[in-house]
């Protein structure tokens, strides 16, 4: 039998973590070592063994097709998609979207319905746009050359964090990072004080959301409201995505190349940032359209 490979936990997978998918295999096993691929185009035996497929989602069965009619589909499709939208205009596709899906698009990310042209381009999904909206894109990666520095221009206090010795949610000692604990996406502070370590698992799993109860000290002042229910996480990650998408709008999607430019040289001088002045606004200038 083909060794297992090791899956990341997601919301398609469910339960399906490495050790529960092998427990899943060897009891279907036990019924039948072998299932029939359910796809017409599949080339070759039909009948193959069951760790040539894909579990279902509840971990129970498998799925119709095997794993490799299954990659072919997917590429596929995006052959298919790269055909249909490669050269098209963001503003052509926002039009195919709104006659096909509707007007709005759900982020697979905050949740909150938006307009198709919030999406970045991505010609190789069906629908022509990234399942992120522009806002939870930017926050996806800080490995950006200090740009998501300057798109949600963060309060900071100049202090040094110190990693401590251990993930502070579930103890493993490798793989460490620096966690913001109120976002920077979400309006959190790049203070000492909103900062935490996690190891890399944790951290990606919490991705850019609140996931407990925080105080207004950890957003930037801009922010801080209190009238925010801050026991209600769901509701807090919406109203503080809505207000961080008001400020990026009203100093970015709003504002000339050189009013962008003139406003990255001062946050970079007021916070003695070593970033190259150029190459963000050029990456700003590309992420925005602008000219």
């Amino acid at each position: 039998m083909e060794p297992l490979k090791v899956k990341r936990k997601t919301r398609n997978l469910g339960v399906n973590t490495a050790a529960t998918q092998e427990e899943s295999y060897k009891l279907i096993e036990e019924i039948c070592a072998t299932a029939k691929c359910t796809d017409g185009k599949h080339e070759g035996e039909r009948v193959i063994a069951v760790r040539k497929f894909y579990l279902n989602k509840k971990g129970k069965g498998l799925q119709g097709a095997c794993i490799t009619c299954q990659k072919n589909r997917r590429k596929n499709r995006i052959l298919k998609s790269r055909k249909m939208h490669g050269g098209l205009s963001h503003e052509q596709i926002d039009e195919g979207y709104i006659k096909k899906y509707g007007p709005t698009k759900e982020c697979s990310k905050c949740k909150c319905e938006k307009p198709p042209s919030e999406f970045p381009i991505s010609i190789s999904m069906e629908c022509g746009l990234h399942n992120h909206c522009t806002n939870c894109s930017i926050g996806n990666s800080q490995g950006n050359g200090g740009l998501r520095d300057f798109i949600f221009k963060p309060d900071k206090d100049g202090k040094r964090y110190k990693k401590e010795a251990a993930c502070q949610k579930c103890g493993g000692t490798e793989k460490l990072a620096v966690d913001h604990i109120c976002p920077i996406a979400k309006g959190g502070t790049d203070c000492i004080d909103n900062k935490q370590t996690l190891c890399t698992s944790c951290n990606s799993k919490k991705t850019d959301t609140i996931d407990r109860v925080l105080s207004n000290s950890l957003l930037c002042e801009r922010y801080r409201d209190e009238s925010l229910d801050f026991t209600d996480t769901t509701s807090l990650n919406q109203t503080l995505t809505r207000k961080v998408y008001e400020f990026r709008k009203q100093n970015i999607d709003d504002a000339t190349l050189e009013q962008i430019k003139d406003s990255v040289a001062e946050y970079k001088k007021k916070y003695n940032l070593g970033h190259n002045l150029e190459r963000i606004v050029n990456k700003i200038a590309t992420l925005f359209k602008k000219s």
